[in-house]
């Protein structure tokens, strides 16, 4: 069992921080605030955070081949350009379900978004996964919470969360369809009050998972099941994570002061800051929603 010690990156008050993921041609990590309505990036050297408010509660941010950002947003998916803040819709979403907002997501190597949705209230089974790339599918229902998603070096594996079910499940995967089959739990999660939030691969096929209640991030082995290793961070809400920086190996981590008590407030007074564990373990280049897709819209 490996262990590390996530350091203080920046002193945050991030009420519900989460859709960690590096973006190389800026070098800086990307983040949401879903709840305060905002999307952001550090740069982990300096440090210094830009934000920016999009007026709704946002799921995710995935960076696009042309430059701008695709944020995930309560009703619609839109297109930001960060350096103005301006935004342009690209599709409504489940305008039938008003009580149900985006959360995580990230694009597959085709260039596709892939998230999820969510009753507001965490109600069971109001959610469904989606992908987008100029239409929308919808590629599984009775979704209670979405969260992590990512892909195997060789795009024929998908490994997904749905927080509520306590597990991860992985699918064999078709690149060039998107379509997912042959679904199986690969990792069960049983420690009590330890939920599985926002999830990243590295290059070995490992998978690292942030445990909401659980101060910290766990790495699994999706072949066998076991629990190889844990980052230890001092904040009790962890909610997602992105292996980046220059050399691929460095642990970005968001939290959230959602649902704490003062209690834990003053256990935990860095929640919703932003940690970083260095690894000496790479992960894998998150993809780009793709230009391809921007064209048919």
């Amino acid at each position: 069992m490996q262990t590390w010690n996530a350091e203080l990156l920046h002193t945050n008050k991030l009420f519900h921080g989460e859709g960690a993921i590096w973006y190389p041609a800026w070098k800086k990590f990307l983040f949401v605030d879903i709840e305060s309505c905002k999307v952001g990036c550090i740069d982990p050297i300096t440090k210094m955070v830009e934000e920016r408010n999009v007026e709704k509660r946002i799921g995710t941010v995935v960076p696009a081949t042309n430059g701008r950002l695709i944020v995930a947003l309560e009703g619609s998916i839109e297109e930001l350009n960060f350096e103005t803040g301006e935004r342009k819709k690209i599709i409504y979403l489940e305008q039938g379900k008003p009580m149900n907002r985006c959360n995580d997501g990230k694009c597959d190597a085709a260039g596709r978004l892939w998230f999820g949705t969510m009753h507001k209230e965490a109600k069971l089974k109001e959610g469904s996964l989606y992908f987008f790339d100029g239409s929308l599918q919808k590629k599984l229902d009775n979704i209670s919470v979405s969260n992590g998603i990512c892909w195997s070096q060789d795009n024929r594996i998908m490994y997904y969360i749905d927080s509520y079910d306590f597990n991860i499940k992985a699918y064999d995967f078709e690149l060039k369809t998107g379509s997912i089959s042959n679904e199986r739990i690969v990792v069960k999660i049983d420690e009590p009050n330890h939920t599985p939030d926002g999830m990243c691969i590295d290059e070995e096929g490992m998978l690292w998972v942030a445990i909401w209640e659980g101060a910290c991030v766990h790495r699994y082995n999706p072949f066998d099941g076991t629990l190889i290793g844990i980052v230890n961070v001092d904040a009790l809400n962890v909610s997602s994570c992105a292996l980046g920086g220059e050399n691929m190996d460095r642990l970005f981590i968001t939290t959230a002061r959602v649902g704490l008590s003062d209690e834990q407030l003053k256990q935990y007074p860095l929640s919703g800051s932003f940690f970083i564990a260095e690894t000496k373990i790479k992960g894998l280049p998150a993809n780009c929603f793709s230009s391809i897709s921007n064209s048919r819209l």
